[in-house]
């Protein structure tokens, strides 16, 4: 199947989609995955030295949840890592948000994706600073995940933790084979998510659902206080390279790969997942509206950012990680990072160096703030090269400029 295969099943809704009532981050998705690197979108020329036939290049959409242009970003990521990741033994730990709390949460997308962020990074930071356990700052990587693996809404966040961290005399010190019991941390995160939306609906900043009020969340608050809350700690890793490469595949492109469908028609859609309960890969079967609404459910917020760094991986904590480095070197190499950041375009015929020429870009006439306005656009004079993609240099290769 082609990495354009989602971008298709876009195109062939484009109409009805951007038609019908949705928030505007969904428009603007829309919008972006149906028309990424299409002419619609714009392009670049480049011409070599002898004139020949202009090589035409389609502007990238850069839309947080386009497949297309996830590659580039996901490699330069993995990339930057390299000297931020310490050469140490690693933890992976996953926080959920009880499913009682899915109908708030279409309600807050935003408080609660910052509220999981902030409950896992003060639930592990908290006891592992207590001096019950290792009385260590740790170095933190999350990522937020809203996912099923049938695309079914379930937020999450998965943690990268060290195995150890810097005591208050500022060395080294390892966690061992042991990173928290369990039991501890749900009972400091639960107690942590909790509290927060207590408060959060004492003081009205919790927006409800049309058919609840102050008291049902109240009861609802109760039955969770009883119920066990999942919360993973992983085996641990001889290095966070593994995990980390697990967080970078969902960090830009959405939560499916389009390689992942095994076919489409015009009622239907099938696509392989694999089953975490017994570990075998299974066939989904959705109508294309199912599956539609399922994949624009994990739009992400505009500005929201859905990986953060704490603790000694926080941008702030530079100084105590420079001295955690010289005991715990960032080596981490990556036999698949490559940068392709300068990619450099021959002409077909003579093959010379193929310069760039002009850009033709994307001209929005309208800009009304209406969630159902469609964006009409105004095509250039410019010749426009007919067919799927106007250049390929290589499978990750990203023609944005």
């Amino acid at each position: 199947m082609s990495d354009r295969l989602i971008q298709k099943i876009f195109q062939s809704q484009y109409s009805r989609l951007a038609g019908s009532k949705q928030p505007l981050k969904n428009i603007k998705a829309i919008d972006a995955l149906a028309h990424c690197r299409t002419p619609d979108m714009g392009s670049t020329y480049y011409q070599c030295e002898e004139k020949h036939k202009a090589i035409e290049v389609h502007h990238s959409c850069r839309n947080r949840s386009c497949y297309l242009c996830a590659q580039k970003s996901r490699i330069e990521w993995i990339d930057r890592q390299r000297d931020r990741l310490f050469n140490c033994s690693h933890f992976h730990v996953i926080f959920t948000l009880p499913h009682e709390y899915l109908t708030l949460w279409r309600y807050n997308e935003r408080f609660f994706s910052a509220l999981l962020f902030r409950a896992s990074q003060e639930t592990l930071v908290s006891l592992m600073r207590d001096k019950k356990y290792h009385g260590v700052t740790p170095g933190i990587m999350t990522a937020l995940h809203t996912w099923g693996r049938q695309l079914t809404l379930h937020p999450h966040v998965h943690c990268l933790v060290t195995a150890g961290g810097l005591a208050a005399d500022d060395r080294w010190k390892s966690s061992g084979d042991f990173l928290l019991p369990i039991r501890v941390v749900k009972a400091r995160y639960r107690g942590i998510i909790q509290k927060a939306l207590k408060e959060a609906l004492e003081t009205g900043e919790l927006s409800l659902p049309p058919d609840s009020s102050e008291e049902s969340v109240k009861a609802l608050l109760r039955v969770t206080w009883k119920k066990a809350w999942s919360v993973r700690i992983e085996e641990q890793y001889s290095h966070g390279k593994g995990v980390m490469l697990y967080l970078s595949r969902y960090l830009k492109g959405g939560p499916l790969n389009p390689r992942q469908i095994e076919s489409v028609t015009s009622n239907e859609i099938r696509f392989r997942y694999l089953d975490h309960r017994d570990k075998r890969k299974k066939i989904l079967r959705l109508s294309l509206d199912e599956f539609m609404t399922r994949l624009l459910t994990h739009v992400p917020h505009v500005g929201l950012h859905t990986f953060r760094y704490y603790g000694l991986y926080a941008p702030a904590a530079k100084r105590r990680r420079l001295i955690a480095l010289r005991e715990v070197s960032g080596t981490l190499k990556l036999s698949d990072s490559r940068s392709i950041t300068d990619v450099v375009l021959s002409c077909t015929i003579c093959g010379g160096l193929a310069r760039r020429t002009y850009s033709r870009w994307r001209n929005d006439v309208s800009k009304a703030n209406s969630f159902n306005k469609k964006v009409q656009r105004v095509t250039c004079s410019a010749p426009v090269q007919q067919g799927d993609e106007a250049v390929r240099v290589g499978e990750s290769y990203d023609n944005s400029t």
